[in-house]
């Protein structure tokens, strides 16, 4: 009869051990996840945010009445599978009201001459025209959202700006998949 009791007090033990080894090795994934997680992405805003000062060091230095994200050598990288918030800010000197509109003019595959446009027109998520009142010393932004699906091809797209009824900039957008290990561990 001890034996018994002695064997069932061992497999309870060895029960309650073995759920508080998986619940603790279930919330060491978890942290390691949020780690890797919040380095991958600190190293891509640490890139871009040296890119963009190399940028602004080399550029042309003085601030536009109408600046665009995307514009001269700032291509921009927009995740597949997540929505993205580009545009551009309005900074007058005067009191001012912008009619503004933005025209896909190409989605090309990345390393070919194939045009996408047609399905890309399907990624922009928002309206892509509308009118803005900036006022000085303010900046006041025109933004639509593009959410292209997680598997879509790397893909460059370029958007012809319009305001008021003048062309002012062609944008461009890399839409680039991450790596692998950042799309499964973030």
């Amino acid at each position: 009869m001890r034996n018994k009791k002695a064997a069932f007090e061992m497999s309870i033990t060895t029960v309650v051990i073995l759920v508080i080894a998986v619940i603790m090795l279930i919330l060491g994934l978890v942290f390691v996840r949020t780690i890797m997680c919040r380095g991958l992405n600190m190293v891509t805003t640490t890139l871009d945010g040296a890119q963009a000062e190399i940028n602004k060091l080399f550029g042309a230095g003085a601030a536009k009445e109408i600046a665009c994200m995307g514009s001269g050598n700032q291509q921009l990288t927009i995740v597949p599978g997540r929505y993205n918030v580009v545009g551009c800010g309005f900074s007058p000197d005067v009191p001012k009201t912008y009619n503004y509109q933005f025209q896909l003019e190409s989605a090309i595959i990345f390393g070919t001459t194939q045009d996408i446009k047609t399905q890309a027109q399907g990624w922009i998520a928002e309206k892509l025209s509308g009118t803005i009142s900036a006022a000085p010393g303010d900046t006041s932004y025109a933004t639509f959202g593009i959410q292209p699906p997680k598997d879509a091809p790397h893909t460059i797209l370029k958007f012809k700006v319009r305001v008021n009824n003048v062309d002012r900039d062609s944008i461009r957008f890399e839409v680039k998949p991450v790596g692998w290990l950042q799309q499964s561990v973030c």
